[in-house]
């Protein structure tokens, strides 16, 4: 769980959240750290926080960056990760704190945060706690880019959470799922035609990823999938297992 000494990291989780007094609200999030080695240049770190209200159909996201180590807030001998990201005046800071699958997250957005995402007083706070074993990507939790490098990656499929929103000022109880995922190694960009990620949670207690790496010319060089059963057990799932079939796109206004 903890940092390594690696060109590329990251700490990543998504979530769906609701109401916790079986209120009409239903949120999805993503709250993620990105952490950059290169060279003899500071440690860099980057973190993006966003939220979908689902209720009234509004999406909003901020994001952070910092340099040099003093993000890394553990203490000495403490396991996992700890994590504080100040803003660009370096107070407020943005928590994400873990370890074994038990773990922490807390940000909130300025005053300028928010006028920039067009929000008013986002601000999220959750524990979360994990119901199943880490899964291990590709049977070890090691994906060989091939030329483009490598990396470990484990993810923690299912997890409870439970703490308080707000997404117009007024924090309210919520309750739901997060997903967690983790993943270092000495690469900078895989795929010169980018990637396609699921991560699906099925109703029957199924977890499944996905993963296409697409070169520049739109082929799949990489493609591998992981499923992780109601118990827990995991299975790597090679090419041949499963098919994504993009029945539409979409183009966008700003760069079409």
């Amino acid at each position: 769980d903890a940092p390594h000494d690696r060109l590329t990291e990251w700490w990543y989780y998504t979530g769906h959240l609701r109401d916790a007094d079986g209120g009409p609200g239903r949120y999805g999030f993503e709250y993620v750290i990105f952490r950059a080695e290169r060279g003899g240049f500071p440690v860099t770190w980057a973190s993006h926080f966003a939220v979908t209200d689902e209720t009234v159909g509004r999406f909003q996201y901020a994001q952070r960056t910092a340099f040099g180590p003093g993000v890394d807030v553990r203490r000495a001998g403490q396991p996992g990760f700890a994590f504080a990201l100040p803003d660009a005046t370096g107070a407020e800071p943005w928590l994400m704190t873990g370890a074994g699958g038990a773990d922490r997250l807390a940000a909130t957005l300025t005053a300028a945060e928010a006028a920039l995402a067009g929000a008013d007083g986002l601000a999220l706070e959750l524990t979360l706690a994990a119901t199943k074993p880490p899964a291990l990507h590709d049977t070890i939790g090691w994906i060989d880019f091939g030329p483009g490098g490598s990396s470990y990656y484990y993810s923690r499929t299912a997890m409870d959470a439970s703490g308080t929103l707000a997404v117009d000022g007024g924090a309210v109880a919520v309750t739901g799922t997060a997903w967690f995922d983790h993943q270092w190694g000495d690469f900078i960009a895989v795929g010169g035609g980018g990637w396609d990620w699921f991560a699906v949670n099925l109703d029957d207690g199924t977890d499944l990823t996905i993963s296409l790496v697409r070169d520049a010319d739109g082929n799949y060089p990489l493609v591998y999938g992981t499923l992780v059963d109601a118990s827990g057990r995991t299975r790597p799932l090679p090419d041949p297992a499963f098919t994504i079939h993009v029945s539409d796109t979409w183009p966008s206004p700003h760069t079409s």
